[in-house]
């Protein structure tokens, strides 16, 4: 019997706009992604596989992280976009600097051990032909604490959690949290969210009250469904969704205003983290550690 899966993002994605969404599933099934945004997202797949090669003790030093930039590089990938070459240099400085930094100070709380490393977690939603998975990029286990903290590294600003409100990709975390269960008998549940990059950011960490996840389960269940329900129908977004109105706002008035040339000496030192941070819904469907 055939049973779906969903994963964090492509939830987001479509609780942000069905539209949207079912664009972004046709488009990456065909692999019709964009240059820029494929840029993007071979950046960030790299970044995220060498910080697991980092927290699995294989890169310790600088001289390493040189060498294996060296020798994995996407340069096959990213050469067939010739007109793209400032983009793909910066984007090899971006993680460069990402890689070199974080190894000089990887994230490791005192007294935890690393039992996990880039981890695909896969759980079934009970009455629902569903699963949903995700990959922990990092699993720490606190045994003084009897606590199982999951660590989610982003290229882009953390944004604001709300315990009371979380969001799809807490809700699924933690349900897949409850999973682990039996291997790691934990008393209390950490998501913790790491900004890696050139800079330092500080990691924001939360933990989610039992009852305030039932709550807000209940609520992903239905969209699960819902998502089972429309990948296998036609059925378009509702006419009051905010990201349609814009997007259709935003396309009429770049029929009318006549395309100015780009100015492309501004913003070369920073260009690729103000990249990195505009990544968009396509990219969804793309996460792999």
């Amino acid at each position: 019997m055939h049973r779906t899966l969903f994963t964090p993002s492509m939830v987001e994605a479509f609780r942000t706009c069905k539209t949207a969404y079912k664009v972004g599933q046709a488009q990456y099934a065909e692999s019709s992604i964009s240059a820029k945004t494929r840029l993007k997202s071979v950046t960030r797949r790299f970044i995220l596989r060498g910080l697991a090669e980092i927290n699995r003790g294989k890169l310790c030093t600088v001289n390493q992280v040189q060498k294996y930039m060296g020798q994995h590089w996407p340069v096959d990938i990213l050469s067939a976009e010739a007109k793209d070459k400032d983009n793909n240099t910066r984007a090899f400085l971006f993680a460069y600097k990402t890689l070199t930094r974080y190894v000089g100070k990887p994230y490791k709380p005192f007294g935890a051990e690393i039992v996990g490393v880039a981890q695909k977690v896969r759980a079934r939603v009970p009455h629902l032909r569903v699963y949903v998975e995700d990959t922990m990029d990092l699993m720490l286990w606190h045994p003084h604490e009897r606590r199982l903290e999951l660590v989610d590294y982003q290229l882009t600003p953390i944004a604001h959690y709300d315990p009371r409100w979380p969001s799809a990709t807490i809700l699924v975390k933690q349900y897949l949290a409850e999973r682990l269960k039996m291997r790691f008998p934990y008393e209390r549940v950490t998501l913790t969210f790491f900004r890696a990059g050139s800079k330092e950011h500080q990691p924001v960490s939360l933990t989610i009250d039992e009852s305030i996840f039932a709550l807000h389960w209940s609520e992903m269940v239905k969209t699960l469904e819902s998502m089972r329900e429309e990948s296998q129908s036609t059925s378009e977004c509702s006419p009051s969704c905010r990201h349609c109105q814009t997007e259709a706002l935003t396309n009429e008035a770049d029929s009318e205003v006549e395309e100015e040339p780009i100015d492309e000496s501004r913003g070369s030192e920073t260009g690729v983290e103000l990249h990195l941070d505009d990544m968009r819904v396509k990219e969804s469907f793309s996460k792999t550690a």
